[in-house]
């Protein structure tokens, strides 16, 4: 320890040489070790550069595929045609621009809860003009109950969304009316559709952070809004607003209905149709408004009664009596073997529509717009 001491100096100085020799050890590994990375990573590349040129067979059997000019001219052509195909499918889906049908972009609350009970007003005198029934104790509101019965009441937020709903049902309404055979019966139970205004925003952390989702428990007291378990929407591809028609007929005023739905140029999918029985009370307001027409020749069927065999393979010769002329023509007479009988159905109606495209995020340094 004294002879350290002594040479104080001396011994510092190789402690210190000592360390930078070890550090410069350990520097040369860690700079050998990085170059042995890089020099793998190279061959690597090499490798998978090689294979690329040399061709890669991605069906057993098939002629291998290089990275040449040609290939990468017919891959550029491939994603030239893909745009061409989503373009005419977006323009498909999306349908003729002057039908779209769109919301008031500048509606506010109290303007929108005016146009709603106008519109459902309106609604309910074109039924009333037209010979439709509604419920008698409580008729349909249109997919609007939260707001018509409930003064004062208005949607807070997505009034264009909400106001473009209203002007879709418009279109649904106007068709249903427009389908129904003179003097055929009609009654409209509701027109529901999606309470898009109550969707609630997906917290950060779960799928699809950030947009809007149906609450589970939004709709359930109303009588007029859904949730729909089948739709056309597709997030970033398609959007869709769903409407559900429910209302009780005879079965051509839903085959003329889902026509004039299909044919009308507009951007919309039938979704789902359901048929089922009809309720004796419905039965019974129905047969107060209209009485069921009778097939042609009905009549004259039950007058002229065929015997058991004889008009069962073909038509019935007349029976003739000392020789007279037979006492009625023959004509085409009908029998009506099966009675038309009231349905209840619910269609399922999207409206369609591509969203709108996001513009691509700055390069950074420059300003934002």
């Amino acid at each position: 320890m004294q002879n350290f001491k002594k040479n104080l100096g001396f011994n510092l100085a190789l402690i210190a040489i000592a360390t930078l020799f070890i550090v410069g050890c350990a520097m040369a590994f860690l700079a050998y070790q990085g170059s042995t990375k890089s020099a793998l990573d190279l061959a690597r590349v090499r490798k998978d550069q090689a294979a690329l040129l040399n061709g890669h067979s991605f069906v057993p059997g098939a002629a291998s595929v290089s990275l040449d000019d040609k290939n990468v001219e017919a891959a550029a052509d491939d994603v030239k045609e893909l745009e061409v195909h989503l373009s005419s499918l977006r323009a498909a889906i999306a349908g003729n621009p002057d039908l779209v049908i769109k919301g008031k972009a500048s509606a506010n609350s109290a303007e929108l809860s005016a146009l709603l009970r106008e519109s459902v007003d309106g609604w309910r005198k074109l039924a009333a003009d037209q010979g439709i029934k509604l419920l008698p104790n409580d008729p349909t509101a249109f997919g609007f109950h939260r707001y018509i019965h409930n003064q004062g009441t208005s949607p807070k937020r997505d009034f264009q969304k909400v106001d473009q709903q209203r002007l879709v049902i418009d279109f649904i309404v106007r068709q249903l009316a427009e389908s129904r055979p003179v003097g055929s019966p009609l009654l409209i139970e509701s027109v529901d559709r999606e309470p898009i205004e109550t969707f609630v925003l997906i917290p950060e952390g779960k799928p699809g952070a950030g947009s809007y989702a149906p609450d589970a428990d939004g709709s359930k007291n109303e009588i007029d809004e859904f949730l729909p378990s089948r739709t056309f929407d597709r997030s970033g591809l398609v959007d869709s607003l769903s409407f559900r028609v429910r209302f009780v007929a005879y079965t051509p005023t839903l085959r003329t209905f889902v026509n004039k739905i299909r044919n009308s140029g507009r951007p919309v999918a039938i979704t789902t149709i359901d048929v089922g029985l009809v309720s004796k009370e419905f039965e019974k307001l129905l047969a107060t408004s209209v009485a069921p027409s009778a097939l042609p020749g009905a009549a004259a069927s039950v007058a002229a009664a065929p015997s058991v065999l004889g008009g069962f393979f073909g038509a019935e010769e007349p029976v003739v009596v000392n020789g007279s002329k037979p006492a009625t023509s023959l004509v085409d007479q009908r029998v009506l073997v099966v009675p038309r009988k009231l349905s209840s159905f619910v269609v399922q109606i999207d409206y369609l529509s591509i969203p709108e495209e996001k513009p691509a995020a700055s390069a950074e340094g420059e300003p934002k717009k």
